[in-house]
C-alpha cells in the first residue's frame, strides 16, 4: 500500500466538516471511528485525524503509486482553493509524477463525420489498461517542460496549472505487446475545440503525456444494464458494451450529430443498441426515462452534460434506484 501524509493548519473539527462535504460531493462513504474520519474511495482511502497542537493530520493510502499521486494532487488542489495551509511529506522532487505516462502518436484517423481516432504507443501506457476508463491528455504552454514533483511530492505545472489544457478522454481500446502498449481514444470534433485542432495538425512520432487512469470503470456484472449517453460518452459506452459478459440483458442509447456516426458496436446479444440523431428532437434524459428498468439485478449509466446528469440522478433516485445501482456522470459543462 502506498501512502502520503500531510500536516494541515486547520482545527480538526473544522477539517472533519470540510472533508465530510468532500465525501458527499464524491458520493463516497465517510465513517468516524474514534478520533479519526475515514473516507473510502474507489482508488484508496483518506483518513483525517488530530495532528500536532491544534492542527490536523491527513493520511492518504492507495494500492498503487499512480492512484496515490492523482488523489494527493486532487486533495492539494481542493485545499489550495479553500486557502488551507498544508505541508506534505514527500520525496522525489524534480521527478516525473507516477500518474503521468509518455507515449508517441502512432496514427490519427477520421473514423466518422464527428469523431477522430488517435492511437498512441509506448511502454509506459500499459498501466492505463486497468482502473478507471478515463485519462487526461496534457497541452502546456509553448516550450514548457512536462510537469514534475515539488519537494512535497505534489505535481507542479510549469507556468501554473491554469496555463495547461487537460481535457478528459476515454481509453477506447488498449493492447499490450511485449514491452509496449497501443492505446486508442476517440475525439468528438467540435468547432473551436483545442483537441480537435490538435488532431488536425499532429504528426506521427510526436510525444504526448497522459495522466490517469481516473473516473468510473466498467460496471460490475448485473443481469440487466441500461446505458444512455450523448456524443461525449460514445467511447466510454462503446468500451463498456464490449466488456459486458455474454448473457447480459439491457439497452444502450447513444446520441450523435449525424447518421454517419452511427455504427454497430460489439456487445452481448441480449443488449439492444439504439442510435438517436440530434435532429430528432429527443433529449438523453427523455430517452432514459423511456427505458423499462427492471426492479432488481440492474445497473444504469447516464453520461452527458452536467445539468442533464443532475436531472438524471434525481429521476433515478425517484424511481428507487440505490447508489450502487446507477451512475449519472458529468462529462462536460455547458457554457
Amino acid at each position: 500500500m502506498h501512502q502520503a501524509r500531510a500536516a494541515l493548519e486547520i482545527e480538526t473539527a473544522t477539517a472533519f466538516t470540510a472533508f465530510r462535504q468532500v465525501a458527499d460531493l464524491w458520493e463516497s462513504p465517510a465513517r468516524a471511528e474514534g478520533d479519526a474520519l475515514h473516507i473510502a474511495l474507489p482508488t484508496g482511502t483518506v483518513t483525517v485525524l488530530p495532528g500536532t497542537g491544534s492542527g490536523t493530520a491527513l493520511r492518504v493510502e492507495c494500492p498503487d503509486a499512480g492512484a496515490l499521486q492523482g488523489l494527493r494532487d486532487t486533495l492539494d488542489e481542493i485545499m489550495s482553493h479553500h486557502g488551507v495551509s498544508r505541508r506534505w511529506e514527500g520525496t522525489g522532487a524534480g521527478q516525473r509524477p507516477a500518474n503521468l505516462s509518455l507515449g508517441k502518436v502512432a496514427s490519427v484517423t477520421r473514423i466518422s463525420p464527428s469523431f477522430t481516432r488517435v492511437v498512441v504507443e509506448g511502454p509506459e501506457l500499459a498501466r492505463l489498461a486497468t482502473g478507471g476508463l478515463h485519462f487526461r491528455i496534457l497541452f502546456g504552454p509553448e516550450g514548457a517542460d512536462w510537469p514534475a514533483l515539488d519537494e512535497g511530492g505534489v505535481t507542479r505545472w510549469p507556468g501554473g496549472a491554469g496555463a495547461w489544457h487537460r481535457p478528459v478522454y476515454t481509453v477506447r481500446e488498449i493492447e499490450t505487446d511485449g514491452a509496449t502498449a497501443r492505446l486508442s481514444f476517440d475525439v468528438f470534433r467540435h468547432d473551436g475545440g483545442r483537441t480537435t485542432g490538435w488532431t488536425d495538425r499532429v504528426q506521427p512520432g510526436e510525444e504526448v503525456a497522459l495522466t490517469g487512469p481516473g473516473g468510473h470503470g466498467i460496471p460490475e456484472p448485473t443481469g440487466w444494464i441500461g446505458l444512455v449517453g450523448d456524443e461525449t460518452a460514445v467511447p466510454a459506452i462503446a468500451r463498456t458494451l464490449a466488456a459486458l459478459p455474454e448473457g447480459t440483458r439491457g439497452e444502450a442509447i447513444l446520441f450523435v450529430p449525424e447518421s454517419g456516426d452511427m455504427a454497430d458496436l460489439p456487445r452481448p446479444s441480449g443488449v439492444s443498441l439504439r442510435w438517436i440523431g440530434r435532429d430528432e428532437g429527443v433529449t438523453p434524459l427523455q430517452a432514459m426515462q423511456s427505458v423499462a428498468i427492471p426492479e432488481d439485478d440492474r445497473h444504469v449509466l447516464f453520461a452527458g452534460e452536467k445539468s442533464e446528469a443532475l436531472a438524471a440522478r434525481a429521476w433515478l433516485q425517484e424511481q428507487g434506484l440505490t447508489r450502487g445501482e446507477f451512475l449519472a456522470a458529468t462529462y462536460w459543462i455547458r457554457d
